[in-house]
């Protein structure tokens, strides 16, 4: 079974949108992307870096700070801004996370070996507001 695959994502922030090859991930809890990705959109750094397990280098990692992008998956841009941790030492520009995926229903295509939206367009729905 096919748990991870690599898709085109677009993050923008303040206006400044990159394109980066992106790693969909169906293990990952939540979205990364690199340092340096998030040095040259503008992040929030911590005081102190907070220790993470993750797939890289070192198998451990920095959690340097935080970037609040809009990301675009599959050419649609999605509704919502997102936060991102930045990560030093990643091995891919950008991890799309369960808290990513799980809102959106974004699949993981064996067959294609790509990303794929459920439906389309995606949608948020909003149980319990009243």
């Amino acid at each position: 079974m096919v748990r991870r695959v690599v898709g085109k994502v677009g993050l923008t922030v303040q206006g400044r949108r990159i394109d980066v090859e992106a790693v969909f991930d169906a293990g990952a809890a939540k979205s990364f992307v690199s340092l340096e990705l998030a040095e040259k959109l503008g992040y929030t750094r911590y005081d102190k870096p907070r220790e993470i397990l993750l797939a890289t280098k070192e198998r451990k990692a920095p959690m340097v700070g935080e970037l609040i992008a809009r990301a675009t998956i599959l050419d649609y841009e999605l509704p919502l801004s997102h936060v991102f941790g930045v990560i030093e030492w990643l091995t891919h520009d950008a991890i799309v996370g369960m808290d990513v995926m799980e809102t959106y229903e974004i699949m993981v295509d064996p067959k294609e070996g790509k990303p794929s939206f459920k439906r389309f367009p995606p949608t948020i729905e909003l149980i319990g507001l009243y």
